[in-house]
Protein backbone atom coordinates (compact mmCIF):
# COMPACT_ATOMS: atom_id res chain seq x y z
CA UNK A 1 0.00 0.00 0.00
CA UNK A 2 1.64 3.45 -1.02
CA UNK A 3 1.59 5.45 2.24
CA UNK A 4 1.72 8.81 1.19
CA UNK A 5 1.93 10.77 -2.29
CA UNK A 6 3.37 13.95 -4.14
CA UNK A 7 3.99 16.38 -0.76
CA UNK A 8 1.51 19.25 -1.13
CA UNK A 9 2.93 22.87 -1.90
CA UNK A 10 3.03 25.65 0.58
CA UNK A 11 -0.30 27.34 1.47
CA UNK A 12 -1.29 29.86 3.73
CA UNK A 13 -4.37 30.06 5.32
CA UNK A 14 -6.19 32.44 8.27
CA UNK A 15 -8.19 29.78 10.28
CA UNK A 16 -9.71 30.48 13.63
CA UNK A 17 -8.93 29.16 17.36
CA UNK A 18 -11.84 26.49 17.96
CA UNK A 19 -10.31 25.57 21.34
CA UNK A 20 -7.47 25.59 23.68
CA UNK A 21 -7.41 23.40 26.63
CA UNK A 22 -4.87 21.81 28.67
CA UNK A 23 -3.26 18.40 27.93
CA UNK A 24 -1.61 17.79 31.95
CA UNK A 25 -0.01 20.66 33.20
CA UNK A 26 2.91 20.94 30.98
CA UNK A 27 1.09 20.91 27.50
CA UNK A 28 -1.27 22.68 26.08
CA UNK A 29 -3.78 21.91 23.17
CA UNK A 30 -4.59 24.15 20.30
CA UNK A 31 -7.33 23.35 17.96
CA UNK A 32 -7.91 25.63 15.17
CA UNK A 33 -10.47 25.11 12.31
CA UNK A 34 -9.86 26.27 8.75
CA UNK A 35 -12.28 27.82 5.95
CA UNK A 36 -14.52 24.98 4.75
CA UNK A 37 -13.22 25.98 1.20
CA UNK A 38 -9.50 26.52 1.67
CA UNK A 39 -8.10 23.67 4.01
CA UNK A 40 -4.66 23.28 4.76
CA UNK A 41 -3.15 19.86 2.32
CA UNK A 42 -0.49 17.97 4.43
CA UNK A 43 1.41 15.19 4.93
CA UNK A 44 0.98 12.85 8.71
CA UNK A 45 4.28 13.96 10.16
CA UNK A 46 4.43 17.74 8.76
CA UNK A 47 5.14 20.98 10.19
CA UNK A 48 3.42 24.16 9.75
CA UNK A 49 4.31 27.88 10.96
CA UNK A 50 1.57 29.56 12.90
CA UNK A 51 1.52 33.45 13.04
CA UNK A 52 -0.44 35.20 15.44
CA UNK A 53 -1.77 39.01 14.79
CA UNK A 54 0.31 41.94 15.64
CA UNK A 55 -0.75 42.97 19.39
CA UNK A 56 -1.62 40.04 20.74
CA UNK A 57 1.30 40.55 22.49
CA UNK A 58 4.15 43.70 22.91
CA UNK A 59 3.00 44.54 19.48
CA UNK A 60 4.99 41.72 17.61
CA UNK A 61 4.08 39.22 15.07
CA UNK A 62 4.71 36.16 16.92
CA UNK A 63 5.31 33.16 15.06
CA UNK A 64 6.21 29.58 15.76
CA UNK A 65 6.53 26.31 13.70
CA UNK A 66 5.18 22.93 14.95
CA UNK A 67 4.36 19.48 14.20
CA UNK A 68 0.65 18.91 13.06
CA UNK A 69 -0.48 16.72 16.36
CA UNK A 70 -3.53 15.67 14.36
CA UNK A 71 -4.41 13.37 11.27
CA UNK A 72 -4.54 14.65 7.18
CA UNK A 73 -8.21 12.91 6.87
CA UNK A 74 -9.64 15.78 9.02
CA UNK A 75 -7.38 19.03 7.37
CA UNK A 76 -10.13 21.15 8.49
CA UNK A 77 -9.39 20.53 12.21
CA UNK A 78 -5.73 21.17 12.96
CA UNK A 79 -4.38 20.33 16.39
CA UNK A 80 -1.16 21.18 17.93
CA UNK A 81 0.33 20.55 20.97
CA UNK A 82 2.24 23.46 22.90
CA UNK A 83 4.70 23.07 25.83
CA UNK A 84 4.01 25.73 28.79
CA UNK A 85 6.87 27.99 28.41
CA UNK A 86 9.53 28.06 31.86
CA UNK A 87 8.31 31.32 32.52
CA UNK A 88 5.74 33.37 31.18
CA UNK A 89 7.79 36.16 30.78
CA UNK A 90 8.30 37.96 27.23
CA UNK A 91 11.71 37.60 26.33
CA UNK A 92 11.67 38.80 22.41
CA UNK A 93 12.15 34.88 21.03
CA UNK A 94 9.39 34.86 18.71
CA UNK A 95 8.72 30.61 19.17
CA UNK A 96 8.52 30.93 23.00
CA UNK A 97 6.75 33.83 23.34
CA UNK A 98 4.30 32.30 21.03
CA UNK A 99 4.08 30.07 23.73
CA UNK A 100 3.65 32.20 25.86
CA UNK A 101 0.91 33.80 24.37
CA UNK A 102 -0.88 30.39 24.76
CA UNK A 103 -0.01 29.44 28.04
CA UNK A 104 -1.52 33.13 29.40
CA UNK A 105 -4.61 32.66 27.88
CA UNK A 106 -4.47 35.69 25.19
CA UNK A 107 -4.91 32.70 22.37
CA UNK A 108 -8.73 32.46 22.62
CA UNK A 109 -11.41 30.77 20.55
CA UNK A 110 -12.18 32.85 17.70
CA UNK A 111 -9.24 34.87 17.39
CA UNK A 112 -7.61 34.45 13.80
CA UNK A 113 -4.08 32.89 13.18
CA UNK A 114 -2.28 32.77 10.12
CA UNK A 115 -1.31 29.33 9.20
CA UNK A 116 1.63 28.43 6.56
CA UNK A 117 3.32 25.32 5.09
CA UNK A 118 3.18 22.31 5.28
CA UNK A 119 7.10 21.81 6.03
CA UNK A 120 9.39 18.49 6.60
CA UNK A 121 9.77 15.19 5.26
CA UNK A 122 8.90 13.00 9.04
CA UNK A 123 6.32 11.05 6.82
CA UNK A 124 5.46 7.38 5.99
CA UNK A 125 7.71 5.90 3.42
CA UNK A 126 5.69 5.45 -0.14
CA UNK A 127 5.84 1.69 -0.92
CA UNK A 128 7.24 0.30 2.57
CA UNK A 129 5.29 -2.89 3.87
CA UNK A 130 7.26 -3.03 7.22
CA UNK A 131 5.76 -2.67 10.45
CA UNK A 132 5.85 0.93 11.91
CA UNK A 133 7.88 1.41 15.46
CA UNK A 134 7.37 4.68 17.05
CA UNK A 135 9.61 6.19 19.28
CA UNK A 136 8.16 9.35 20.90
CA UNK A 137 10.18 11.54 23.95
CA UNK A 138 8.24 13.97 25.59
CA UNK A 139 6.47 16.08 23.41
CA UNK A 140 7.76 14.42 20.41
CA UNK A 141 4.69 12.67 21.03
CA UNK A 142 2.62 15.49 19.06
CA UNK A 143 3.87 14.35 15.26
CA UNK A 144 4.11 10.63 16.11
CA UNK A 145 0.36 11.06 16.93
CA UNK A 146 -0.40 12.67 13.44
CA UNK A 147 1.56 9.55 12.29
CA UNK A 148 -0.60 7.20 13.88
CA UNK A 149 -3.63 8.39 13.28
CA UNK A 150 -3.16 8.24 9.85
CA UNK A 151 -1.51 5.06 9.41
CA UNK A 152 -4.56 3.66 11.62
CA UNK A 153 -6.87 5.06 9.30
CA UNK A 154 -5.20 3.90 6.28
CA UNK A 155 -3.84 0.20 7.55
CA UNK A 156 -0.88 1.18 6.27
CA UNK A 157 1.12 -1.71 8.62
CA UNK A 158 -0.15 -4.93 9.84
CA UNK A 159 1.61 -3.96 13.42
CA UNK A 160 2.29 -0.83 15.61
CA UNK A 161 4.43 -0.28 18.04
CA UNK A 162 5.09 3.15 20.28
CA UNK A 163 6.99 3.78 22.64
CA UNK A 164 6.47 6.70 24.90
CA UNK A 165 9.64 8.32 26.94
CA UNK A 166 9.11 11.11 29.37
CA UNK A 167 11.65 12.68 31.36
CA UNK A 168 9.34 13.53 34.30
CA UNK A 169 6.06 11.76 35.96
CA UNK A 170 2.80 12.34 33.93
CA UNK A 171 5.37 13.27 30.68
CA UNK A 172 2.65 11.07 28.50
CA UNK A 173 0.05 13.74 28.45
CA UNK A 174 -2.19 11.39 26.28
CA UNK A 175 -2.22 7.99 28.27
CA UNK A 176 -5.79 7.07 27.51
CA UNK A 177 -5.89 7.97 24.00
CA UNK A 178 -2.58 5.32 23.67
CA UNK A 179 -4.34 2.81 25.49
CA UNK A 180 -7.56 2.90 23.76
CA UNK A 181 -5.44 2.72 20.67
CA UNK A 182 -3.82 -0.44 22.43
CA UNK A 183 -7.23 -2.00 23.40
CA UNK A 184 -8.53 -1.70 20.22
CA UNK A 185 -6.17 -2.73 18.00
CA UNK A 186 -4.62 -6.64 18.23
CA UNK A 187 -1.34 -5.50 16.21
CA UNK A 188 -1.17 -1.99 18.38
CA UNK A 189 1.79 -2.52 21.10
CA UNK A 190 2.12 0.64 23.56
CA UNK A 191 4.91 1.10 26.08
CA UNK A 192 5.14 4.15 28.12
CA UNK A 193 8.76 4.22 30.00
CA UNK A 194 10.98 6.78 31.42
CA UNK A 195 13.67 8.14 29.35
CA UNK A 196 16.28 6.29 31.33
CA UNK A 197 14.74 2.96 30.67
CA UNK A 198 14.58 3.77 26.66
CA UNK A 199 17.87 2.36 25.97
CA UNK A 200 16.75 -0.98 27.81
CA UNK A 201 13.73 -1.00 26.39
CA UNK A 202 14.59 -0.64 22.14
CA UNK A 203 17.91 -3.29 22.98
CA UNK A 204 15.51 -6.02 23.95
CA UNK A 205 13.12 -5.22 20.53
CA UNK A 206 14.41 -7.73 18.23
CA UNK A 207 11.91 -6.56 15.66
CA UNK A 208 13.33 -2.76 14.99
CA UNK A 209 16.07 -3.91 12.70
CA UNK A 210 13.01 -4.99 10.05
CA UNK A 211 10.79 -2.45 10.93
CA UNK A 212 10.56 1.67 9.85
CA UNK A 213 11.05 3.46 12.86
CA UNK A 214 10.31 7.16 13.69
CA UNK A 215 11.59 9.01 16.19
CA UNK A 216 11.08 12.56 17.60
CA UNK A 217 11.75 14.90 20.69
CA UNK A 218 13.91 17.05 21.97
CA UNK A 219 17.01 17.69 20.09
CA UNK A 220 19.21 17.08 22.93
CA UNK A 221 17.41 14.20 23.75
CA UNK A 222 17.02 12.75 20.07
CA UNK A 223 20.82 12.11 19.03
CA UNK A 224 21.36 9.61 21.64
CA UNK A 225 17.98 8.12 21.13
CA UNK A 226 18.92 7.95 17.58
CA UNK A 227 22.20 5.96 18.52
CA UNK A 228 20.48 3.94 20.55
CA UNK A 229 18.34 2.42 17.18
CA UNK A 230 21.52 2.70 15.23
CA UNK A 231 23.04 0.13 17.94
CA UNK A 232 20.31 -2.27 17.84
CA UNK A 233 21.03 -2.73 13.88
CA UNK A 234 17.98 0.18 12.53
CA UNK A 235 19.35 0.57 9.24
CA UNK A 236 19.43 4.56 8.38
CA UNK A 237 17.52 4.08 5.42
CA UNK A 238 14.32 2.57 8.24
CA UNK A 239 15.28 5.38 10.61
CA UNK A 240 13.67 9.08 10.25
CA UNK A 241 14.14 11.67 13.21
CA UNK A 242 12.48 14.72 13.85
CA UNK A 243 14.40 17.25 16.59
CA UNK A 244 12.01 19.73 17.97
Amino acid sequence: MARNRTRPPEQRIVTKVRAVDALGEDMIRLHLQTPRSNRLRFLAGQRATLGLPAGVASGDDLHAELPVASCPCDDRNLIFHVRRPASADFHGDRASDFAACVSAGLVKPGMEVSVWGPWGRFVLERESTRPLVFVAIDDGFAPINSLIEHAIAVDAAESITLYWAATRPGGQYLPNQCRAWASALDEFHYRPLDLAGLPAALAADGALAGSDVFLAGPAALVAPAEAALRAVGVPAAQLHTEPL
